[in-house]
């Protein structure tokens, strides 16, 4: 079974340690774009999947027969350049998605814990993405995961007891947004097998990820349209491995549609046709407390040094370590797929050393003022 956590592992390794300025957070910003082809079979069939973009998402069927489709899924982590004021006036959001700003059965809007702590996250916002940010950055850091049976998934029982699933803290965050006027809505998809919070099983000792339902939010900003967030592990992005079935509120899920499977327990395999990955951490944030990953929505926050390492036929080398040393001090990390990005830097001299099995080493003196970003590409012989 083919793993899918390459993505999310590459990005965990390639962070760096500057023992003289220790950074309280490690959220990870990307730039790049993602690309994912996936053919889904199962004997039965395959369930309805909608064809659905927002801003930064987009989801079409290639292929459609029987027993199987031909997905595609694309991220596009461009910045999210907002610049829409916050509070918005109701007259800037289109009729049809006021709907989104109302309490649900499990969304208690009008819950005072949950509206009281909500304005008091956002009154220094001035603008939705700071809104955003400060509710979101508030529930990664304050809700632990919590999935077992005895745990209710209301947004008002999830406030009270600071935990829940992906359902919990889902309707917690569309609850907490729409109490103070922005648009939020449900969001259900799937996490193909060999995603890293699938299903785990064990088969001869060994762990194997098997899928799973999911759930996940899409905000709503007035300039620039829908964006998707997945609290648990990026803000402002899902990545391609987030299969969206369907979303609450909007027309055309499979409520309408008979037949088919997406679990993988009813025997659905998913194969990857095709994955063309450029992303890359560009910067570093100072929030949530909890690791995880995000778009550029702000100016520049620390120094990045990034390129592409090729050998003297302008070809990639795949596989190699970088060391960056600050004085006497320093770290090795890995490069991957000939791309490395080192972020969270301050501004000062650093030497940066390149390595690779079969070529010659290479050593580079540089300088970087605060918040630069330096581009870098290096050939080795």
């Amino acid at each position: 079974m083919k793993r899918f956590s390459f993505f999310f592992l590459f990005f965990l390794l390639i962070s760096v340690f500057i023992p003289q300025h220790p950074l309280k957070a490690e959220t990870k910003v990307l730039t790049g774009k993602h690309i994912v082809i996936y053919d889904i079979v199962n004997p039965v069939g395959v369930e309805y999947l909608p064809n659905y973009s927002n801003k930064f998402y987009k989801q079409e069927v290639l292929t459609s027969d029987e027993f199987s489709k031909r997905l595609i899924v694309e991220i596009d982590l461009s910045p999210l350049n907002s610049s829409a004021r916050f509070p918005i006036y109701l007259k800037e959001i289109p009729n049809k998605m006021q709907k989104f700003l109302t309490a649900e059965e499990n969304i208690q809007t009008n819950d005072s814990m949950i509206s009281e702590k909500a304005r008091e996250l956002v009154k220094e916002a001035k603008y939705v993405h700071e809104a955003f940010a400060a509710i979101a950055d508030w529930l990664i850091d304050t809700v632990v995961y919590d999935a077992g049976p005895g745990v209710r998934q209301d947004a008002r029982s999830v406030m009270t007891t600071k935990r829940g699933s992906c359902v919990g803290i889902t309707c917690l965050s569309i609850a907490m947004l729409r109490s103070v006027g922005i648009p939020a809505r449900y969001a259900h998809g799937y996490l193909p097998p060999g995603y890293d919070w699938g299903i785990s099983k064990k088969y001869w000792g060994i762990k194997i990820n098997g899928g799973g339902f999911h759930a996940w939010i899409e905000v709503f900003y007035p300039d620039i349209g829908w964006t998707f967030s997945d609290l648990e592990h990026s803000k402002d992005f899902v990545d391609p491995f987030h299969i969206l079935r369907y979303i609450d509120g909007v027309e055309h899920t499979p409520r309408y549609y008979k037949g088919g499977e997406m679990d993988v327990e009813n025997a659905t395999t998913y194969t990857i046709f095709r994955e063309e990955n450029t992303t890359l951490p560009i910067d570093q944030l100072p929030s949530p407390g909890k690791a995880i990953l995000g778009r550029q929505r702000v100016t520049q926050q620390f120094g990045t040094i990034y390129g592409s390492v090729i050998d003297s036929n302008e070809k990639i080398i795949p596989k190699g370590k970088v060391t960056l040393w600050k004085g006497s001090k320093g770290r090795v990390f890995p490069f991957e797929q000939g791309r490395y990005s080192i972020i969270g830097l301050k501004g000062g001299n650093y030497k940066i050393a390149f390595e690779a099995d079969g070529y010659n080493g290479f050593d580079k003196d540089i300088t970087i003022r605060d918040k630069e970003m330096v581009n870098l590409n290096v050939k080795l012989e």
